[in-house]
């Protein structure tokens, strides 16, 4: 015991010097922010006329115009300041962003903030609107945006913005796409706005795709590429991977592309035990690899995918089963761009709540408009322990029907499900999902109603409220079956392993009933809030209430007891900034309340950026837990995490950690202390 003290206190004291030096190094070398700008607009050129539109939102402060060399070119902005916060100037930003769609946030410095009041630019005072007269017939009213930039300008601009987007340099694209439609209503807006989304998607950047092509379908839901950019939005609400739809640009129409990109990856994970000073023991020795392959064939008409996605788990110590193999995903996939019709054939995720996770099998899906969508599927689903191979007792087929957004904010999917195992039905599904989405407000529903047992499978319902100055609340509530019902739920705790050797003891009734015996209802809800409390600190805490029903004892399988209700609160200090630019500190405090134990924890965790590439995390954590058969447990763990990125294409990560626990039991005292590290890699191709 005197060792494992010894070692804690030293290990302790090595991660606050590490950070010391760490946090001392990389305050000499960061700078202290002045104060913050947004950037209206950007153009090339110098000495630009900037018609200053008028709002209230401008009044009242400065707006001015800077100059940028970008690539050796002269650039000209249009800025409006100042803001003594990043979080002011965000509240700010959300508004302006309605009538400069391309403004961003940028940090000003001592010098532009001195020259900016010699450099105001006149703001157009709003004027409040007249009276309303009334007359016998309305008149119709045209309005038209005049754009800022010259045809000549555009003209440039957006040929730029093609070349750069053709050799892949997708930020400097979006430098010029931004610029162009910033600049107002043009004969290049429609086509900039379409390709400023693909251009931030193909940079990974998935929610500002998402938003730009949401804005596209708001502004032209009746143009030629509106079905096109629908189906981009479509794919990337259900895929994991950004698709990586080719544009239709001029000459481009009849080409084809080909392209393959993908991750590799490896992780190795080692722990070691000792406790009260018996030889250390090794208890996990780890090599995990994982391959997510994709090859994209596109043209002008047809999108074909090829998808691989497989990892592999080597134990060490586990002689009898050292290699556990299996696939994730393996699927070909085709899908007609003019009409969205498209299917797909080998092991696949359906990424729809309340039916599958995973299946072998097929689907295929037909696009009527661009905002209603049937699918079909069937197949066997994949369980846990069916690796590699088909499972041979489980067989579904099912539907779904997706609607794009209608009423302004809302979404919504129905779907049907129906599941055989053995030759009985296994379960039949049918529900809906339910979005609605603001920006201040996001809600979603869920049901699932089991068809055969005639009971709700999953009530799910979430709700996050933005409010102003940075408060926000949110409630989670998931009421479901546990497992989830089914008549292949009658195999828990018995003998038999498969339905087709419990048929020849039992009647399907009795399958049934003992389906439900085993099925208990749980339910979760969790009650929470943020609130900023200063410029750099931020409150966030929230409550969560867990409960699982007991099982009553049948068919030679005991009752199981009630959990009864488990709560758990959480709190926590949440600071940014605090010496360098982008770090972030967090002091919380935890109580978990269960049927077993009361547990309350202290934590301590800091995310220290080294440099652009580089990052360190120490976390400190230490628990006092009471058991309710009358032991009592103190445990301290001390881990470090860090990862370096390099060139964008590959990571490094390592984790190092340490815990120490002391127990008493009966008046005696007993230790235990673990070791455990992981180190692995990253590689994007």
């Amino acid at each position: 015991m005197l060792r494992q003290q010894y070692l804690t206190g030293l290990i302790c004291t090595a991660l606050l010097l590490i950070q010391l030096i760490v946090l001392n190094y990389a305050h000499a070398a960061s700078k202290t922010s002045a104060s913050y700008a947004i950037v209206l607009a950007s153009a090339p050129g110098t000495g630009l006329k900037w018609p200053v539109k008028s709002s209230t939102l401008l009044e009242g402060r400065t707006v001015y115009a800077t100059q940028v060399t970008i690539k050796g070119e002269q650039w000209e902005r249009l800025n409006l300041g100042f803001f003594s916060s990043r979080q002011k100037a965000v509240l700010v930003l959300n508004d302006i962003q309605k009538i400069y769609p391309g403004a961003w946030l940028k940090q000003a410095t001592a010098d532009e903030i001195k020259t900016a009041s010699n450099k105001a630019l006149l703001v157009p005072v709003t004027k409040k609107a007249p009276p309303k007269k009334t007359t016998s017939a309305k008149k119709k009213t045209t309005t038209t945006n005049k754009t800022s930039l010259t045809d000549k300008q555009l003209d440039s601009l957006m040929q730029r913005a093609k070349t750069d987007f053709k050799k892949q340099n997708y930020s400097q694209a979006v430098r010029y796409l931004t610029a162009i439609i910033a600049a107002g209503e043009h004969q290049y807006s429609m086509e900039a706005l379409e390709l400023l989304g693909l251009s931030r998607q193909r940079k990974g950047q998935n929610a500002h795709a998402a938003a730009i092509y949401k804005e596209y379908l708001e502004k032209y839901p009746t143009s030629e590429g509106a079905i096109r950019v629908s189906q981009r939005l479509t794919g990337l609400m259900t895929s994991t991977q950004p698709p990586r739809d080719k544009i239709r640009m001029e000459a481009d129409e009849q080409s084809s592309e080909t392209t393959t990109f993908g991750s590799f990856s490896q992780f190795y994970r080692k722990d070691i035990s000792d406790t009260d000073d018996i030889e250390s023991l090794t208890t996990l020795s780890q090599l995990i690899t994982f391959l997510d392959l994709t090859t994209l064939h596109q043209t002008s008409r047809f999108d074909q995918r090829f998808q691989f996605t497989a990892d592999d788990t080597y134990d060490f110590l586990d002689d009898d089963d050292a290699n556990s193999f299996r696939f994730i995903e393996v699927y070909y996939d085709l899908s007609s761009r003019k009409t969205g019709t498209s299917g797909r054939i080998g092991r696949q995720a359906l990424r729809l709540g309340g039916i599958l996770k995973r299946f072998d099998g097929i689907s295929v899906g037909y696009q009527f408009t661009p905002d209603m969508r049937l699918n079909a599927l069937g197949g066997y689903p994949v369980d846990i322990v069916n690796k590699t191979s088909i499972n041979q007792h489980k067989s579904f087929y099912g539907f779904t029907f997706e609607t794009g957004t209608f009423l302004e904010h809302w979404d919504m999917n129905l779907f049907f499900f129906d599941q055989n195992i053995d030759g009985i039905d296994d379960q039949s599904s049918i529900g809906t999902e339910a979005r609605y989405n603001d920006r201040t407000k996001s809600l979603f529903g869920m049901i699932d109603y089991n068809l055969d047992f005639k009971e709700v499978n999953i009530l799910q319902l979430n709700a996050n409220l933005l409010f102003d100055r940075g408060r926000a609340v949110y409630m989670n509530a998931f009421m479901r079956k546990t497992p989830l019902l089914a008549a292949s739920n009658a195999l828990i705790g018995r003998t038999e392993e498969t339905i087709e050797e419990l048929k020849e003891i039992l009647s399907i009734e009795q399958i049934y009933q003992l389906a439900r015996d085993r099925t208990a209802n749980s339910a979760t809800i969790t009650l929470g809030g943020s609130q900023p409390i200063s410029e750099k600190f931020q409150a966030n805490a929230d409550i969560t209430f867990s409960r699982v029903d007991g099982t009553v004892a049948s068919g030679g399988v005991p009752e199981t007891p009630s959990t009864g209700t488990d709560y758990f609160i959480s709190t926590q200090i949440v600071g940014n900034n605090l010496i360098l630019k982008r770090d972030t500190g967090v002091l919380g405090l935890r109580y978990l309340d269960t049927r077993l134990s009361n547990t309350l924890s202290f934590v301590a965790n800091t995310r220290i950026p080294i440099s652009r590439n580089w990052r360190l995390n120490p976390r400190l954590q230490y628990d006092i837990r009471k058991i309710t058969d009358g032991r009592s447990q103190n445990k301290f763990r001390a881990l470090i995490k860090t990862d370096y990125r390099y060139l964008n294409k590959a990571r490094f990560d390592l984790e190092v950690g340490y815990d120490n626990t002391s127990e008493e039991i009966n008046g005696q005292s007993l230790g235990s202390s673990n070791l455990f590290f992981t180190v692995g890699y990253r590689w994007d191709f």
